[in-house]
């Protein structure tokens, strides 16, 4: 009895070896058995040009070849999403650089992330129908017929070595109120466990050997207990009959297992690279043994891909002529962080106020991507400061839908608003939504909420995205189509030189405080 027990669980054993050290390309030296390895990325945002911690495309290109000549025949690679947006480098050109780098790669599909929308529906198409792969998004659907996005198919089917992988792609929940609302308004994005326990029987009987999901879900990882959270661990949790799942959105490292289905996420910007290796039975029909890695992508004394530098170095004299564009320079640095009230936050609000002539601007932290070095600030610099081509509006505003901004707006889980025009004291030791102590304008008048102010904000907030719903209440509303971003590229020129020091327009008197606001 003991030596028929023990035989299956030492093949296990070898299985898992060969799966954790090797990839499962020896699993085929078994007889009825496959080995499949998937291969992930997610959150590239654009990231084409090597620069600290980023490997650049050319780099991560030649990892991903590498690591597919260990499996030729039983790779598949897939992204989670987000991967056009985020640096100048892609953004001048919407993205169009990225497909080619993933066309070379042979990726073989894609879910959408949240920032696919970013750039709206037109661009999007335009991206797709450029692409040698297949997008999956299972759970977006047109509000009115009910219908899929017509330009992505809710699953994929792929063949590797006489298996057929389905893929499902799901979209995360939260892109309804992160992207621009006027983008995102036709559509709406369905429960992810409900969507694929629908789908599950339907690829099955498609005769789906393998069911993974490609998902923009965030997950997060306890480095020391291994174990797994966020919503993709949930839906492997909670939907019996996945094999894989991938991960995306949270910019996390996650190499770890939900209720015994692998889970990955391959951190972001292409520092590393996902891998989940399954070991398929032909006999048993069904997976017998996985492992699931994250790679970090070397970067020094890296080889990079020519082909793929090739590609880049084309877009990069493309673009030049805009991104290289010296506009002015910062003697401080300009940080950032959008869960703060950050000195470019200010200044950018300031500039948002001075270019309309209005009496309060309000910019949602998020909005604003990353810091301004002291030194010379391009154009280039302003676009990955601000990706999105949003749009200043104005509109009149009461002194109470004011202080609901603010009261949404600061210390958010979306980020903390940015602002300009008002000196506000809070006490942050009181719940979210109720910090508020004292509202000033900066003339020293407190806010009426009875009064009327004019108000500018971006197309994006205006609209109610990140869940400024109390924005779309304004009153002579007004699009002035000038891009927030030429506003601060304006704003540069005309200094010349940037002397920006913060003012301490946002005051915590933590646990001091009395007596809310009036």
């Amino acid at each position: 009895m003991r030596k028929k027990t023990a035989a299956p669980a030492i093949f296990l054993v070898c299985m898992l070896c060969l799966t954790t050290w090797t990839g499962v390309a020896a699993a085929e030296e078994w007889p009825g058995i496959v080995g499949i390895d998937l291969l992930t990325v997610n959150d590239f945002h654009g990231a084409l040009i090597e620069g600290g911690r980023n490997p650049g495309a050319a780099k991560f290109g030649a990892f991903v070849i590498g690591e597919r000549a260990k499996n030729p025949h039983g790779t598949i690679f897939l992204s989670a999403g987000d991967m056009f947006q985020g640096s100048p480098d892609s953004n001048l050109l919407y993205g169009k650089t990225v497909v080619e780098v993933l066309n070379a790669l042979k990726l073989d599909a894609m879910t959408l992330g949240n920032h696919e929308f970013d750039w709206g529906l037109d661009k999007l198409r335009q991206r797709v129908g450029e692409s040698n792969f297949r997008y999956a998004s299972a759970n977006v659907r047109e509000k009115d017929g009910q219908g899929r996005l017509a330009f992505v198919q809710p699953y994929v089917m792929l063949e590797r070595l006489g298996l057929k992988i389905a893929v499902i792609g799901i979209v995360t929940p939260e892109t309804a109120y992160t992207t621009g609302p006027k983008t995102v308004a036709p559509f709406e994005f369905r429960d992810p466990a409900a969507v694929v326990k629908e789908l599950l029987p339907v690829v099955r009987s498609q005769g789906a050997d393998v069911v993974v999901v490609l998902s923009h879900l965030a997950s997060y990882m306890n480095q020391q207990t291994g174990e797994v959270t966020g919503d993709a661990a949930e839906l492997a949790r909670n939907t019996p009959g996945l094999d894989a799942v991938v991960s995306g959105h949270s910019h996390q490292t996650v190499a770890g297992k939900a209720a015994g289905v692998p889970v990955v996420q391959a951190y972001y910007n292409g520092r590393a690279l996902g891998r989940i290796s399954l070991v398929y039975s032909r006999r048993d029909r069904k997976i017998i043994a996985s492992s699931v890695q994250a790679l970090e992508t070397p970067v020094k004394e890296a080889k990079a891909d020519d082909g793929i530098a090739a590609i880049v170095n084309r877009a990069q004299s493309e673009i030049a002529p805009v991104k290289n564009v010296a506009l002015g320079r910062t003697i401080e640095d300009l940080s950032h962080d959008r869960y703060e009230l950050s000195i470019l936050g200010e200044w950018a609000s300031d500039v948002m106020r001075q270019t309309t002539k209005t009496d309060i601007a309000f910019q949602n932290g998020g909005g604003l991507r990353t810091s301004i070095p002291a030194g010379a600030v391009t154009m280039g610099n302003l676009y990955e400061v601000m990706p999105f081509d949003n749009t200043l509006v104005t509109m009149e505003l009461s002194g109470e839908q004011v202080l609901q901004v603010l009261n949404h707006g600061i210390n958010g889980k979306a980020g903390t608003v940015q602002f300009s025009g008002l000196q506000v004291t809070i006490d942050s030791s009181r719940p979210y939504g109720d910090q508020l102590v004292e509202v000033r304008l900066n003339d020293g008048r407190l806010l009426e909420a009875s009064a009327m102010y004019r108000i500018v904000t971006n197309d994006f907030m205006s609209a109610g995205g990140d869940e400024f719903t109390m924005l779309k209440q304004g009153r002579n509303l007004t699009d002035t189509f000038i891009p927030v971003r030429d506003a601060l590229a304006d704003a540069v020129k005309k200094a010349g030189t940037l002397r920006i020091k913060k003012d301490g327009r946002l005051r915590d008197i933590r646990g001091l405080a009395e007596k809310p606001a009036a």
